[in-house]
């Protein structure tokens, strides 16, 4: 009897065992073994399946696909890419989420590279500190690192870009929208800031003004470009007397603290160059808060064209610096890159020019 109820007690056991399992197997994500088991077939089979085996019958792989369906498995795209040595992975490191520019580059790229065949993980270069003010996000990096993606992909200006260099020696790395590099880097794409600047001061010149004021310069390499761009071009209409510049970087705030500085020091100018769309609309809102008109009293106009500009409530003018060709054309000169190309090659995209009502269109 004893021996009888032992019996029973372990058949329970062994049964509720059975259904604690399966009920995991309900919570728990399905596995590729799940996948084998569902399938009647050997998960290396499932593994071949998934990472573009040929070597498999269309019965079976059928079989493989439709098990994974009825699961709901999908694979660690990632895992495989890893484990497998595949070199399909790239790595798409942007400067940081504020600027909506970044959007059409980075949407351009993983177009261009999807066509080839290649997969994109996007990872966002800085963080903010707390305060405010943006950092470098080291952790983002060492997540890059752990990847070893086929290629690299930055977009934008990125503090501290030494810090990538044991990244960029080792897989071809493109850089886009910036002008900060190594040399290791396999190209730089970027808009030309000397014809875009132009560009502006061109147009604001036709229409009489001459008392401008460049707002940027500070926060990297290509506000510093700009701002000597736009020293160049206002030297050139002969305006050298007329022009100041107050420092800003490419945040909303910092343009807001420049406004404060130039009312502070005088009548407002007839005309503000801002390095790019945000800082513009930075000065915007400043001007307006303290009874500036824009444009009767103060034309302003960005750079980048971003999706803001072309607001009806905003309608700023704007340099169109083609971000979509310069996210295609960076992926391109990735997709391209060996050792038999030429390193540190710089592609210039020519810029346009966006008039609208902020500038007195």
């Amino acid at each position: 009897m004893a021996r009888r109820q032992a019996a029973h007690g372990r058949v329970t056991e062994a049964a509720m065992t059975e259904q604690t399992r399966d009920q995991a197997a309900h919570v728990r994500p399905p596995t590729i073994r799940d996948v084998a088991r569902e399938a009647g077939v050997s998960k290396s089979l499932v593994s071949l399946v998934f990472n573009g085996g040929e070597n498999v019958s269309e019965e079976r792989r059928r079989r493989v696909l439709l098990a994974a369906e009825t699961l709901g498995y999908r694979p660690n795209l990632v895992a495989q890419s890893l484990s497998a040595g595949r070199r399909d992975l790239v790595g798409i490191l942007v400067s940081n989420l504020s600027n909506p520019i970044f959007a059409d580059i980075v949407g351009a790229a993983k177009a261009r590279l999807s066509e080839a065949g290649q997969r994109t993980m996007i990872v966002t270069a800085q963080v903010d500190d707390g305060s405010g003010e943006p950092v470098l996000d080291r952790d983002n990096l060492a997540v890059l690192r752990d990847l070893r993606p086929a290629g690299l992909i930055t977009v934008g200006t990125i503090p501290e870009f030494s810090e990538l260099s044991d990244l960029t020696a080792t897989i071809p790395t493109v850089v886009a929208s910036a002008i900060d590099a190594t040399d290791d880097t396999v190209a730089t794409v970027r808009t030309d800031d000397v014809a875009g600047i132009d560009l502006v001061v061109d147009h604001l010149v036709d229409r009489g003004v001459s008392r401008i004021v460049f707002v940027g310069g500070a926060g990297g390499t290509v506000s510093a470009s700009r701002e000597r761009a736009f020293r160049a071009a206002v030297a050139r209409h002969g305006l050298e007397d007329f022009f100041v510049v107050e420092r800003a970087n490419f945040t909303e705030a910092g343009a807001r603290r420049a406004v404060e500085r130039m009312l502070a020091a005088g009548a407002p100018p007839e005309a503000v160059v801002a390095v790019n769309d945000l800082t513009a609309l930075g000065v915007i809102a400043a001007l307006e808060e303290a009874g500036v008109r824009v444009p009767d009293d103060c034309r302003v106009t960005g750079y980048d064209d971003s999706t803001l500009a072309s607001i009806p409530r905003i309608s700023l003018t704007s340099v169109d610096p083609h971000n979509r060709r310069i996210g295609r054309e960076a992926a391109e000169a990735l997709l391209s890159a060996s050792e038999s190309v030429q390193r540190g090659r710089e592609v210039l995209i020519p810029p346009s020019l966006v008039v609208r009502e902020s500038s007195g269109a």
